[in-house]
C-alpha cells in the first residue's frame, strides 16, 4: 500500500489575521480618510465593535453615556458599551439635531433593495480596504487571499490594548460581546459591572 502524503498547508497556522500595531493605527487615523471613515475607525478602535454594528447605530443608541450595539454573530441581545471620553465630541457632533431612529452614519445607508443579501457595512468595508491600502497598511502572505489586517483588526487592537492595560478578561468580554457566564451589562445599569466596563474602555489609549 502506497504512502499517503498530506499536502502542507499553503499558509502556516501561526500566520493568522492580527491586530493593528500602534504605528498602523497612527497611519490610519492621521491619513486622508473621509470624515465618516475617520469616525468609523475611531469608534472601532475605542469600542472593539464590529463594522456592521457601528454603521447601524441610531441616535437612540448613543444615550446615557453608552453605545447600544445590535446583536452580532452569536450574540443573543443588544450590548451596551460605555462611550470612551475621546469619542464624546464625535458622538455629540453626529447626534446633533437627530433623535430616535435617525442614523448616526447616514453616509452608509441600508441597501435600497429589500432582497439584497449584502450587509449594510458592505460599502464601508470596501472603502476602508481601499483606504487602508492607500496608506500602506497591508500584510499579505503567499497562499492567503485576505490581508492579515482588515477592519476587524481594530477589534483585535482594542482587546489587545485592554489586556495590556491589565483589564480583567471577563470585563473585556463584556465590552466586546464575547460569550461569558454570569452577570450581563444592562443598557442603563448603574451597578459595578458598568463601572468596570467603563474603566476597561478608558484604559485603551490611542497611540
Amino acid at each position: 500500500m502506497g504512502e499517503i502524503k498530506i499536502p502542507e498547508p499553503t499558509t502556516p497556522h501561526d500566520e493568522l489575521e492580527r491586530p493593528f500595531t500602534d504605528e498602523e493605527v497612527r497611519k490610519l487615523l492621521a491619513g486622508p480618510a473621509s470624515p465618516p471613515m475617520h469616525d468609523l475607525m475611531m469608534i472601532a478602535a475605542l469600542t472593539g465593535a464590529r463594522l456592521e454594528a457601528i454603521v447601524d447605530l441610531r441616535a437612540r443608541d448613543c444615550e446615557a453615556g453608552l453605545f447600544t450595539f445590535k446583536p452580532q454573530k452569536k450574540e443573543k441581545s443588544a450590548r451596551g458599551v460605555p462611550i470612551h471620553s475621546a469619542l464624546v465630541d464625535l458622538v455629540a457632533r453626529r447626534t446633533k439635531g437627530k433623535s430616535g431612529a435617525d442614523d448616526l452614519f447616514p453616509e452608509y445607508p441600508v441597501p435600497k433593495r429589500s432582497t439584497s443579501q449584502r450587509e449594510r457595512s458592505f460599502r464601508a468595508s470596501n472603502e476602508f480596504t481601499e483606504y487602508r491600502r492607500s496608506v500602506g497598511v497591508e500584510e499579505v502572505v503567499p497562499g492567503r487571499r485576505r490581508s492579515l489586517v482588515n477592519f476587524h483588526s481594530f477589534r483585535r487592537y482594542f482587546i489587545t490594548k485592554a489586556e495590556q492595560a491589565d483589564q480583567m478578561e471577563h470585563i473585556i468580554a463584556v465590552a466586546v460581546g464575547h460569550k461569558r457566564t454570569g452577570m450581563t451589562l444592562g443598557r442603563y445599569s448603574g451597578g459595578p459591572l458598568l463601572e468596570q466596563a467603563r474603566r476597561c474602555v478608558e484604559a485603551v489609549k490611542l497611540p
